[in-house]
């Protein structure tokens, strides 16, 4: 099957989309005893992220969550305090947001580790929300990673073709 080159970015995308599964807890409230959250409560919620096994699955390297919650006058991202946060207005290169702000979207990085090998999961990311007033706000959660290219073009040689000689 030929493959032209200017098919690898969409199959690098359909692979995320399709190989990596990402779950997004419900949000509890970080208050002791309280099963709902009022206007100025916090809250906090895991993103778990979990890469294809092989055979089908491949390696992912720098591996960045983008996190967004869709009404910013319900409830706010709180930026963690343990990982590296880029700025929402770029992933590569942003500025970092401040730990402790509250912000409608961010792109968070593990400071321990960016790749994300054939049937791993990262540790799930603790982030926490700031209730602002009552209303209803959707978090959303989506991966951007490259391919690790030493999956796709192994750089081992294949085993040698031996053959015993007799000589009588």
């Amino acid at each position: 099957m030929p493959i032209e080159l200017t098919d690898i970015p969409a199959a690098t995308a359909s692979y995320l989309d399709t190989q990596v599964s990402m779950t997004v807890s419900a949000v509890t409230p970080k208050k002791p005893n309280q099963d709902v959250l009022t206007p100025g409560q916090d809250g906090t919620f895991t993103v778990t992220v979990t890469n294809a096994a092989a055979p089908d699955g491949v390696g992912l390297t720098n591996v960045t969550y983008r996190v967004k919650i869709n009404d910013g006058s319900v409830a706010k991202l709180i930026v963690p305090e343990s990982a590296a946060v880029a700025s929402s207005d770029k992933l590569i290169g942003g500025t970092t947001l401040p730990r402790g702000s509250k912000q409608t979207e961010m792109f968070v990085t593990l400071l321990t580790d960016t790749t994300l090998g054939a049937g791993e999961s990262q540790p799930p990311i603790n982030i926490d929300v700031h209730s602002v007033d009552q209303g209803d706000a959707k978090i959303t959660c989506h991966i951007h990673a490259d391919i690790d290219q030493s999956d796709l073009f192994p750089t081992s040689q294949c085993p040698n073709g031996e053959q015993a000689v007799t000589v009588v």
